[in-house]
């Protein structure tokens, strides 16, 4: 069993901005596990925000131990102290292989049904002209669910004229920008001009009650936690203080983690959503052979790149589009 691990920087189309940070430059790790003429894959996705970065990926995922690759839930215990981004790659290439052994997609390894997942696309922060004209070229493409990010007033102001002039479904992701004293308002605001979800407006570090005080302000229109929801351990304490979790296979460890969240939502009556960082085809592959099981998906990071390096998922009208390929279904490309 012959193991690498290879950093790949790729760019965004149009800078990426959220509400702490911008970029247009990101490095990914993409981890092969090679037996025989069989390669497993999958991709690392670390962020500073959690503490990581492609380097640290990197030379964790070599040191990775793999006695028997058909084994997938024992190696991932024996490895369980890697970073969940490492983590995470480590578990993706296990099932590529494993799926690729028996000559099945990964949905069908774990016993589901072929998605076919609608994602959100996902409008960055930017001046308000930029963004409308972003949102009418993907409204002429059939994008119908649109996320956009905010981070102050303005953008908020932005997310207005959107909804105003489309007639896509509008998410609203915060990443933390607000403070428990004005989310409230914010929220409301933002529940009059018809959004249909939104995503952690406070700072995880305030707890599940400044949670629950914006998704009271919320009503009936889900708010999801993304930031305050980690790992599976993280749901319960968020229960009937949030709808749901935003579940991403980079904060908790791959397809077994993404499971074992969505389980435990299930289990205390809570929406699920499917997230992603920006990243390759072969990172979103992961992610949406899950998708079946999840109510909101924002699964857009290889949409949002200018070069992608892998090939095999399709697009349509906001559709991804899994291939009848063992495996993930992506080839490098």
């Amino acid at each position: 069993m012959d193991i690498r691990a290879e950093i790949v920087t790729v760019h965004t189309k149009r800078t990426f901005a959220i509400a702490r940070s911008s970029a247009d430059t990101f490095e990914r790790v993409v981890f092969e596990l090679e037996d025989g003429n069989l390669t497993g894959r999958g991709e690392a996705e670390p962020t500073n925000y959690y503490g990581q970065n492609a380097e640290d990926a990197r030379s964790a995922l070599e040191t990775a131990e793999i006695k028997d690759p058909w084994n997938i839930e024992g190696t991932l215990r024996e490895n369980a102290h890697l970073p969940p981004a490492s983590l995470a790659a480590l578990d993706a290439a296990l099932h590529d292989l494993t799926a690729k052994r028996l000559g099945v997609p990964v949905y069908r390894l774990l016993g589901l049904g072929r998605p076919t997942p609608t994602t959100a696309y996902t409008l960055g922060i930017a001046d308000r002209q930029t963004t409308l004209e972003a949102a009418r070229e993907l409204s002429r493409s059939g994008f119908p669910i649109f996320k956009m990010k905010v981070g102050g007033r303005e953008d908020i102001e932005t997310v207005r004229a959107v909804a105003q002039e489309s007639d896509a479904a509008i998410w609203v992701d915060a990443n933390e920008a607000f403070s428990t004293d004005d989310a409230p308002d914010i929220v409301r605001e933002l529940v009059e001009m018809g959004v249909a979800m939104i995503e952690q407006p406070v700072p995880a570090t305030e707890g599940s009650d400044a949670l629950k005080a914006v998704t009271e302000a919320a009503g009936s229109v889900p708010l999801i936690a993304d930031e305050s929801a980690i790992t599976a351990r993280d749901v319960p304490k968020l229960a009937g203080c949030v709808s749901g979790v935003n579940v991403k296979l980079a904060k908790c460890g791959g397809i077994r983690g993404a499971i074992a969240m969505i389980q435990t939502a299930r289990a205390h009556d809570m929406k699920v959503m499917l997230g992603c960082m920006v990243e390759t085809s072969l990172g979103i592959a992961a992610a949406a052979h899950v998708s079946g099981l999840i109510d909101f998906v924002d699964l857009d990071g290889a949409m949002l790149l200018a070069d992608d390096p892998f090939e095999g998922l399709g697009y349509e009208n906001g559709r991804i589009l899994l291939p009848d390929r063992p495996g993930l279904g992506v080839n490098p490309a």
